[in-house]
């Protein structure tokens, strides 16, 4: 499940999570507006203006603690200042000293009032069920004018950050959208792409990934990024390494990660292998392989990068990033998990691939498994041959150490070995237990 949400506090009341992101805090003269003020809920009154952001993620939502004084807990445990974590359907959620649970939002009849239309920028609220415990934010209230739209999307998204040739396609029901230089525009309707209008050229999809880094807000120089805006989730990939730049747009859902699958990676890692997982917020697939493995994991090792957020599985040493020694006395655990490291941790991890001591999960974060691939073989070392050789022989090095990509495709979990076409680009073509 992937929604709605609904946050309930101590009392019993409700609020429902119903555009994202979301922020939480306190409304104070002069400052931003929260799009839910929990304040008057914490005796100590530590709630500070802008305290956590709250986007949607697979199975719950992802909270982004905003490094106040007065601390973020998810299911008990502190975010470090700016950290992030996921908080799954039931857990629980501290606020300062605001305690609140995320729940499954049920079915309400919708209200008779017309509802309120307020700017993109302070977000949307309906919640008429919300009498008591946590009030309307004041960015609902009456002495706001409502902002009206000015012509309704007929898909009801936010289709905020969402590249021109992206929205006719989303606005007529597409669930993702696929954007590639020289082909047709791609959109995907019951799992099936099919492909639409002209081939790209050069200059179309340069726009398009000038769009998504603008909505990213990341700089011109960036090859890759990824992230969600509105309902969305955006992503690109330019060269060196990849012959042409590809933008994927993809409508915000969640699939969990079946038995099938788990029983692939499970072997895989059994044997001392590594698989490469690749998926928008890996987090919750990762605890679903932890899980797995626990009953067969001696010295479980979790390694994590800066700003992967509190993640590690009960009963597995957590390591993070930074630490002194912390990549070292990760590699000596039998298994390893780690997600997102840094470029340098990156190069340093899969120069040690296969590990003797035990099988290894890499989880990157980012939109599907040849995207996630691109970014290991650009941590490793640059080679001196010419450039399309080099590139190749880097592809080679990550395919030996990576042969098998798990990645969540067209609604569904898959594991596919990794290997390298003539050309030089990656093949993924192994499905679920062909060849596991």
């Amino acid at each position: 499940m992937n929604g709605p949400f609904s946050l309930r506090a101590t009392d019993g009341a409700t609020v429902t999570l119903e555009r994202y992101p979301i922020l939480l805090g306190r409304a104070t003269p002069g400052g931003a507006v929260p799009d839910v003020d929990v304040s008057h809920l914490d005796p100590q009154e530590g709630v500070d203006n802008r305290h956590c952001e709250l986007f949607l993620d697979e199975g719950g939502v992802e909270v982004h603690d905003l490094g106040g004084v007065s601390g973020t807990w998810v299911d008990g445990r502190r975010l470090a200042p700016g950290g992030r974590a996921v908080l799954p359907i039931g857990g629980t959620l501290r606020v300062a000293g605001v305690q609140l649970t995320l729940v499954q939002a049920t079915a309400r009849v919708a209200p008779t009032a017309p509802p309120l239309s307020m700017s993109p920028t302070l977000g949307e609220w309906r919640d008429p069920g919300a009498s008591r415990g946590v009030p309307l934010p004041p960015s609902a209230s009456s002495a706001i004018p409502p902002i009206p739209i000015e012509t309704p999307r007929v898909s009801g998204l936010d289709l905020t950050g969402a590249p021109r040739l992206a929205r006719p396609l989303l606005e007529s029901g597409a669930d993702a959208v696929r954007l590639v230089e020289g082909f047709p525009v791609e959109g995907r309707r019951n799992r099936v792409f099919s492909s639409q209008q002209d081939p790209l050229r050069l200059g179309e999809i340069e726009d398009a990934v000038r769009t998504v880094r603008r909505a990213l807000d990341l700089s011109d120089d960036h090859c890759t990024g990824w992230g969600y805006v509105g309902d969305l989730q955006l992503d690109f990939i330019t060269p060196p390494l990849v012959e042409r730049p590809v933008v994927g747009v993809v409508v915000s859902r969640g699939v969990e990660i079946g038995q099938e699958v788990l029983a692939g990676v499970e072997k895989v890692v059994s044997a001392g292998g590594a698989v490469l997982l690749a998926a928008r917020r890996p987090q919750l697939a990762m605890r679903a392989i932890a899980d797995t493995l626990q009953g067969s994991a001696t010295r479980p090792r979790a390694f994590r990068g800066r700003g992967a957020g509190g993640w590690t599985p009960s009963a597995w040493a957590d390591l993070v990033a930074g630490a002194e020694g912390a990549l070292e006395v990760a590699l000596k655990g039998d298994p390893l998990l780690v997600i997102d490291p840094g470029s340098a941790d990156l190069a340093t991890l899969l120069g040690a691939l296969p590990r003797a001591d035990g099988g290894t999960v890499l989880g990157i974060d980012t939109a599907s498994a040849e995207a996630a691939l691109e970014m290991c073989a650009r941590a490793l070392p640059e080679a001196s041959e010419e450039h399309y050789i080099a590139r190749v022989m880097r592809r080679q090095e990550v395919a030996r150490q990576l042969p098998w990509a798990l990645s969540c495709e067209s609604g569904r979990w898959l594991m596919r070995g990794v290997a390298i076409k003539a050309s030089g680009g990656w093949s993924l073509e192994a499905e679920p237990g062909e060849a596991i």
